[in-house]
């Protein structure tokens, strides 16, 4: 996983902390030498399981279907990871 300063033009996904639906578009952008920054989510421990990592952040993200993952590049936001994987492809 890339962890690096987000700039203007830097790519961001997020994710909760695990694969998961995210990791096909992880395993893309490192097949094609694309730099990143992989946020992560942390979910709380059972049996509460508690996703305030996620839900304090949800709808302060500017997104028109907020869930995740997600995917930013520059002002372009996009969320759904066969969208993404298309929009990457």
């Amino acid at each position: 996983m890339t962890q690096a300063s987000t700039s203007q033009n830097q790519i961001v996904v997020g994710y909760w902390a695990i694969r998961g639906y995210a990791e096909p578009i992880r395993l893309t952008l490192h097949y094609t030498k694309t730099s990143f920054t992989d946020k992560l989510y942390m979910q709380g421990e059972g049996p509460e399981y508690s996703r305030e990592d996620w839900l304090s952040e949800k709808q302060k993200l500017g997104l028109d279907f907020p869930n995740l993952p997600y995917l930013f590049d520059g002002d372009f936001k996009i969320t759904q990871s066969k969208a993404i994987l298309y929009y990457l492809g």
